[in-house]
């Protein structure tokens, strides 16, 4: 016995994953490249994941012998790993709105090298993707920061995040990936033209071609793609956390200007404008403001869904209700709001008037990420909520 409490004494310690990790996703297209951060706490572990210095913290850190599982709960997805001293492998998992997918993971101990881009890469791309065919434009914002090469993609319904990456020459390779979006640039400069590939997931691939901005109106006007019905009062009415039915007809929407939210747990882009929201909410509500949030989420089933949202209203600190509206298909989605036409992105909001009609509908949402345009979309809805609450109520 002495001698096997000798030898137990002897063994070395479990491995740690705490440190810095060179991580990667392995996409059909190649290595989708992001930082990892692993600290102790106790005994237990935090940690983050981080494009450039965009960072998105874990909800939780498991380790079991050699198993190590990151967790993103925002998302209902996880990183599921093995560690064999300076590496991690195992296979990224989430429910994603689309259905499940899982991507090959690994990871060695270290830090990314900063590579920033040439001056020729910089600056503001007016792109084309092609799909089956069809054309559909894109914004691509291109700099150097502290962490390299970084930039942005813009859609006609908001933007993808924080890309980061690396530039060699005339050809360059930035991701994005927070947990729930797993996207890729990759392409090179031929003369005045980047051409590329868009990477989404594992494997689906999005040839596009791009020019420099000239200033001209490249993308579709957020406030032009989703009109409403306006002859009648805006009707909605679904169920909220505690089960009870909350409706536009309620006395608490009675002659109030009422902001409606329309989004997923499953869509980042969605997290971002929640604080956005509920400031404006704590800004506006002693003159007249409410929100509302209509969760459109993966499976449908209460049991599944109502955790998630509820993780977000607290995660988000959201003073204003939430419901469950439905799913996330955008066709079904749209069946549950039929005085919208043509409703496509998530989030969207809509504004209505102290009479209950609808005044405005923003489609999608700017993060940080796009700089001057996320500030210029803060202003404009600041700006629409001071015109309807200076308006009387009728």
């Amino acid at each position: 016995m002495i001698v096997a409490a000798l030898l137990l004494s002897l063994a070395p310690p479990p491995a740690s994953p705490a440190g810095s990790w060179r991580a990667v996703l392995d996409l059909a297209g190649g290595e989708l490249r992001f930082a990892l951060t692993v600290r102790p706490t106790g005994r237990a572990f935090r940690g983050s994941i981080c494009n450039g210095r965009s960072c998105t913290l874990l909800s939780g850190i498991r380790v079991a012998g050699d198993t190590v599982v990151l967790e993103m709960q925002d998302y209902a997805a996880t990183i599921t790993s093995v560690l064999h001293g300076d590496s991690l492998t195992g296979v990224y998992h989430n429910v994603g709105n689309r259905g499940p997918r899982t991507i090959p993971f690994r990871a060695s101990r270290g830090r990314w090298r900063i590579e920033p881009a040439s001056a020729e890469l910089l600056g503001s791309w007016d792109a084309t993707f092609v799909t089956d065919g069809r054309a559909s434009p894109r914004v691509l914002l291109f700099s150097n920061d502290s962490s390299g090469f970084i930039g942005g993609v813009i859609t006609n319904t908001g933007d993808y995040g924080r890309f980061w990456g690396r530039a060699e020459a005339d050809s360059f390779r930035l991701a994005h990936f927070d947990g729930s979006f797993v996207y890729m640039l990759t392409g090179r400069l031929d003369g005045d033209t980047l051409r590329g590939v868009f990477h989404a997931g594992r494997s689906t691939q999005t040839p596009f071609t791009a020019v420099r901005s000239t200033g001209r109106p490249h993308l579709a006007s957020p406030t032009g793609m989703t009109s409403a019905d306006t002859s009648a009062p805006f009707r909605f009415a679904f169920p909220g956390l505690d089960g009870r039915t909350v409706a536009n007809t309620d006395p608490r929407f009675r002659g109030k200007v009422v902001l409606i939210d329309v989004f997923g747990t499953w869509c980042p882009t969605c997290h971002e404008a929640a604080p956005m929201l509920a400031d404006l909410y704590r800004r506006y509500h002693g003159r007249g403001l409410e929100i509302v949030g209509l969760a459109y989420e993966v499976t449908g089933d209460t049991a599944v869904d109502a955790p998630l949202v509820r993780r977000f209203q607290m995660t988000h600190r959201v003073p204003y209700p939430l419901l469950l509206a439905g799913t996330s298909d955008v066709a079904s989605a749209a069946a549950t709001l039929p005085q919208l036409r043509g409703f496509t992105a998530f989030p969207t909001s809509i504004f209505l008037g102290r009479d209950g009609r609808v005044r405005l509908v923003y489609a999608g949402f700017l993060g940080a990420a796009t700089g001057p345009q996320h500030d210029r979309q803060v202003a404009e809805f600041r700006a629409t909520l001071e015109r309807l609450l200076a308006e009387p109520a009728r």
